[in-house]
């Protein structure tokens, strides 16, 4: 089965699109096939991490002007129908037609598709806005949402199979494997790979705080992506921060969250991760994009949603810590709502699964 990935990270966009396609990537090469992925050179590209994982990456050309796009465009860089002529002049220097195409990216919608579709057998969206037209096969949506089943009539083609729900959440095998220790007593502190708002920061001060006024001081684990922003002032604060360890590009997400009694951090795929492993989460949403799954979740009682991340001081950091991990009857009941909204049954096998049931249907 031959692969191609077309996805992005940067400091605008982050690393989460990256990081699920990462995980999709080592499922289907667990299963044979060949994965290239397809990236534009921003800045903050996770390119390298891609290759330090083993696949290989067609680089886009960076674009230099940008200031003109607005919205997702900026995310893109470049209209379209320019993404689509720079890929497929990469995939005719390469194998063609090939077997599947996977896009995750805010900034592609059918446009992208329609152009590629005469290059592969089967293209998979992943999306969770629901807000543009799709032309493919297979939508991947995993969030949760009150209307999430019938988010995208109207949206995608007839005939295109749509996986919605965390039944099909991209996690990675360890997520699955992995449970939390009976008395976890640390604190996980995460609010993405790039972190423009500086949040990290302001929690390391907000614990600074609390250690000072003798409230509380927790043990810390608190993680950070390779283009976070404060990243030298955030090694020099920590040091000093009793109990607490940064990590930085870390692959051990699963073990840090089974250690943990609460978390700190963003929305977007990290509500699955911590739901699987029944983990409390104090949310800031980092994007719009996180607010209506975010705050859907908090109505279940499955996390504690603090607003939006331009509206969210250290101060109020400090008092929701305080709070929290000085309520062990409420860190019980958000963990047992967090237990219920992901099945340990399904995920990222059954997106695989579903993937080769369609492309042999070509080889029959």
């Amino acid at each position: 089965m031959k692969v191609y990935i077309r996805t992005d990270a940067s400091a605008l966009i982050g690393s989460g699109h990256v990081m699920r396609c990462l995980t999709l990537a080592r499922a289907l090469h667990q299963q044979g096939a060949s994965i290239s992925f397809i990236c534009r050179l921003h800045l903050g590209n996770l390119i390298e991490v891609i290759q330090q994982q083993g696949f290989k990456v067609l680089p886009l050309p960076e674009l230099k002007d940008t200031s003109e796009m607005k919205g997702y465009a900026e995310w893109l860089g470049c209209t379209e129908e320019q993404d689509a002529s720079d890929t497929i002049s990469l995939l005719n220097q390469h194998e063609i037609p090939a077997d599947l195409l996977v896009v995750d990216h805010y900034g592609l919608g059918r446009t992208f598709t329609q152009k590629l579709k005469p290059f592969f057998r089967h293209r998979m969206v992943i999306d969770d806005l629901a807000n543009r037209s799709h032309d493919c096969e297979t939508l991947l949506d995993q969030n949760l949402l009150p209307n999430f089943l019938r988010r995208y009539q109207g949206l995608v083609n007839p005939g295109c199979k749509c996986l919605l729900g965390p039944e099909y959440a991209l996690l990675r095998e360890e997520f699955y494997q992995t449970q939390r220790e009976l008395s976890p007593e640390r604190l996980l502190v995460f609010f993405g790979g790039s972190d423009p708002w500086h949040l990290t920061l302001k929690t390391v001060k907000a614990l600074q705080d609390l250690h000072h006024n003798s409230q509380i001081s927790p043990s810390a684990d608190i993680v950070i992506g390779q283009n976070n922003p404060d990243k030298p002032a955030l090694v020099g604060a920590i040091s000093k921060l009793p109990n607490a360890k940064l990590h930085i590009q870390t692959q051990r997400m699963a073990e840090l969250m089974s250690k943990a009694k609460l978390m700190l951090g963003g929305g977007g795929t990290t509500h699955w991760e911590r739901c699987i492993l029944g983990l409390p989460g104090l949310i800031v949403t980092v994007a719009e994009n996180q607010r209506p799954t975010t705050e859907y979740l908090a109505e279940q009682g499955a996390c504690i949603w603090l607003g939006d991340a331009d509206q969210i001081t250290t101060s109020q950091l400090a008092l929701a810590l305080s709070r929290t991990l000085n309520n062990p009857l409420l860190l019980g009941q958000i963990s047992h709502n967090a237990s219920q909204v992901v099945p340990r049954s399904g995920g990222v096998h059954a997106v695989v699964q579903h993937l080769k049931t369609q492309l042999e249907k070509y080889l029959a």
